[in-house]
């Protein structure tokens, strides 16, 4: 009888160490924290949006290896917005109403970005803008960030290399129609000193340029300012083609080795506006090829940045979405993109930009 009851008592102990087991599995579950992500993982800007992502999940598994945000795991929840404005609003409300995110990161353009910054602001959800540029995008509210550098700076150092170096005459713009290309489009404009001949317009994903660059070339323009998303080889063509003959200022999202390559021979001598002085205090760069076997892209070190702001003011901030937005603004850290901060607009502090020139099919830095 004392072998059965010491038996029992093994089993009853067993059974209540497996119970507590269970329950602390379960609060650990529980506990981690869910940081939602949106952006273009397929449609037309893919080529954006994907290595972001992985530039996302690189930077959260070293904070889970690490032992997570307050030995909380990171557990991400992704929702493609097709590159569509109208994906985007769906999934963002599927983030916050359903899955129950207080943090989100956006690997979007400044045009769908547009359509989603106001939701979350005005559900008091926390969102980090990781590609959006436009300069209006933080103006939303309070609750909006941005790891990405604000558009106002390339535009004036595209208005300086007018102003200043290429002793340009008349200018013309080619501009997408959205809050991307009409902010660089306002912004010089307004502040060069140079004749503006000429602004075209065009729409995102439009494959025929002929009658806007017919239109700069009866301008007389010398010099033409060309704001685009992945269209650039196509307008590099199709100016060759019509025996364009002007200097080519290109924004930032030209700096990209896969268009550069779609352009051929075309991109000769195009300047382009990128950030300056960046340097890669984390190792992001090879930290990336060796989990993903591929180069990151040129913005996936902002969509990293963006993530590692987060997780700083998480873990000094506390639980509180309040707690984390006002820890968010005293940031400041070295990363993958240099020195990361936020302003009193909750823009990225820091950002200063150089010009490059395409030479023999490379960027490299122009001689001003």
């Amino acid at each position: 009888m004392h072998k059965i009851q010491k038996l029992l008592f093994a089993v009853v102990i067993v059974m209540i160490v497996g119970v507590l087991w269970y329950f602390v599995a379960q609060n650990n579950k529980e506990r981690s924290i869910k940081i939602g992500v949106i952006g273009h993982f397929s449609g037309a800007y893919a080529e954006y949006g994907v290595p972001m992502k992985k530039a996302i999940e690189l930077a959260v598994d070293e904070i889970n290896q690490d032992g997570g945000i307050n030995k909380q795991k990171v557990k991400l929840v992704f929702e493609d917005d097709s590159s569509d404005a109208n994906s985007a609003a769906t999934a963002i409300n599927k983030l916050i109403f359903v899955d129950g995110v207080n943090y989100i990161l956006s690997a979007q353009g400044s045009g769908i970005t547009a359509a989603v910054t106001p939701i979350a602001n005005n559900n008091n959800r926390i969102m980090i803008i990781t590609l959006g540029s436009a300069p209006e995008l933080t103006k939303v509210g309070g609750y909006i960030f941005r790891s990405i550098p604000s558009d106002t700076y390339q535009a004036v150092k595209m208005v300086d290399l007018i102003n200043n170096n290429l002793g340009s005459q008349k200018i013309a713009g080619l501009y997408i129609n959205d809050s991307y290309g009409v902010g660089i489009k306002d912004i010089i404009n307004a502040n060069s000193r140079t004749a503006n001949v000429d602004s075209e317009i065009f729409e995102s994903q439009a494959t025929d340029f002929r009658t806007q660059l017919l239109k700069i070339k009866e301008s007389k323009a010398d010099t033409l300012v060309i704001v685009a998303h992945t269209e650039y080889p196509l307008i590099l063509k199709q100016i060759k083609e019509l025996n364009l003959n002007v200097k080519i200022i290109a924004s930032e999202t030209f700096k990209d080795d896969t268009l550069l390559s779609q352009s051929g021979s075309t991109a000769e001598g195009v300047m382009v506006t990128f950030m300056a002085g960046q340097k890669d205090y984390v190792n992001f760069s090879n930290n990336y090829q060796t989990k993903f076997n591929e180069k990151s892209s040129a913005y996936g070190m902002y969509a990293y940045d963006g993530f590692i702001a987060l997780s700083k003011a998480i873990k000094d901030g506390g639980i509180s979405v309040e707690g984390v937005r006002n820890s968010l603004s005293q940031v400041q850290f070295n990363g993958a993109s240099g020195m990361v901060g936020f302003n009193a607009d909750r823009d990225r502090i820091g950002s200063e930009y150089m010009v490059y020139i395409v030479q023999d099919g490379k960027f490299v830095p122009y001689q001003q």
